[in-house]
């Protein structure tokens, strides 16, 4: 077995405690204080904080590849470079397209999703943001693709993943079919978020009771806030649903941040990077959902100013939620682990450090930056 010791590792109750944490495999088997064979490999970290692999459920490419077009190959690229980056889990996020280039894209996930041998970040299942959503708050996404969601092709997609992948969508609710196929998708063991939406409250509220359980990046792309109409945004900053937040201080200023933690607080904030193909590459001109992006100074923008994705990490969104905030570094891995895993319903097997969870572990040095990483027990 593999033996990280002396660790301060992030427990289950979040709070750091000290202690060895056991890896048979790719499984967490011990924690705590326990014998330690001399045939087992051990790694004494000599204090260092060991928290949960990251999770990052609304992440659309890096390194120059896009989840869309991307080879199984090129999805090892992009996954060795999350996992390099803190991140052990992701949903690949899909974007508005032709219903053909939806499924070629699918088709790449669910192969690359098998490379679990590798050392790399693990695909846990596939967001699908668009087609189905409203052009009045299209962001960057391809108005000529949009079109109403169908159980048929809910049944098309759940029969070529079986059981393997998880599949999340993002749906406006206010569109024709959409709670039909909402309450159909959630009965099917899917999750939907609402997003790209211009939906008043009514429907929103109407979209939680059909099943929805999260909101796609919080205050983008949505119907704001007003005094007699709270639209999207306040509508889910009055429920007890999750929220996706992009915390990179663009998409949403620092404030606004602030303001959301205190309504929401770490117990519903779900950190997400929506990250475009520029991830990890800098500065300079890409395509991304079929338009032109200029990325400057780190911001992808189409060349109309639009938004267009980010080229956040998930523990720089972990980072700046504590400074934009004051949380508390348990409270913000919570947001990027805990939460997402348990949005996504994926926490029975990773997003905490547990025995019989996934052994996807990230060591921190004192300035929070990575100094290891562990996905499903192996080193990368």
């Amino acid at each position: 077995m593999l033996i990280l010791k002396n660790c301060s590792y992030l427990s289950k109750d979040r709070n750091f405690v000290t202690g060895n944490i056991a890896v048979d495999k790719d499984t967490i088997v011990n924690i705590g204080d326990f014998n330690i064979s001399s045939e087992d490999i051990v790694v004494d970290l000599n204090g260092k904080k060991v928290i949960p692999g990251l999770i990052d459920i609304h992440f659309h490419g890096a390194v120059g590849y896009d989840v869309m077009d991307a080879s199984p190959e090129e999805f090892n690229k992009i996954s060795s470079y999350l996992a390099k980056c803190g991140t052990t889990s992701y949903l690949a996020t899909t974007i508005t397209s032709s219903k053909k280039n939806l499924f070629v894209a699918l088709s790449n996930i669910k192969e690359a999703a098998n490379n679990k041998h590798l050392a790399q970040a693990s695909i846990e299942g596939v967001h699908i943001e668009g087609p189905y959503i409203n052009s009045e708050k299209k962001g960057c996404h391809d108005v000529n693709y949009m079109r109403a969601p169908l159980n048929s092709e809910f049944d098309e997609l759940k029969s070529g993943f079986g059981d393997t992948l998880e599949l999340h969508f993002t749906i406006a609710p206010e569109i024709q079919g959409a709670e039909e196929f909402i309450k159909y998708a959630c009965k099917s063991g899917a999750t939907v978020s609402i997003g790209h939406t211009n939906a008043k409250t009514e429907t929103v509220k109407a979209a939680l009771g059909w099943g929805a359980n999260i909101f796609t990046h919080l205050y983008n792309a949505m119907r704001g806030i007003d005094h007699r109409e709270p639209g999207v945004a306040g509508t889910a900053l009055n429920s007890d649903s999750y929220v996706e937040l992009i915390s990179d201080g663009v998409h949403v200023h620092p404030d606004i941040v602030n303001i959301t933690y205190k309504l929401k607080g770490s117990e519903k904030l779900v950190l997400v990077t929506d990250a475009m193909k520029a991830a990890g590459l800098g500065d300079g001109t890409y395509d991304f959902g079929g338009f032109k992006v200029i990325v400057k100074d780190g911001i992808a923008r189409q060349e109309n100013g639009t938004l267009a994705s980010s080229t956040l990490t998930m523990l720089n969104a972990v980072k700046n939620i504590m400074k934009f905030t004051g949380a508390s570094l348990e409270e913000a891995v919570r947001m990027g682990s805990e939460n997402p895993a348990r949005a996504a319903h994926i926490f029975d097997r990773v997003g905490s450090i547990e025995t019989g969870k996934k052994a996807d572990l990230v060591v921190l040095n004192d300035n929070l930056e990575v100094q290891s990483v562990y996905c499903r027990g192996k080193q990368i």
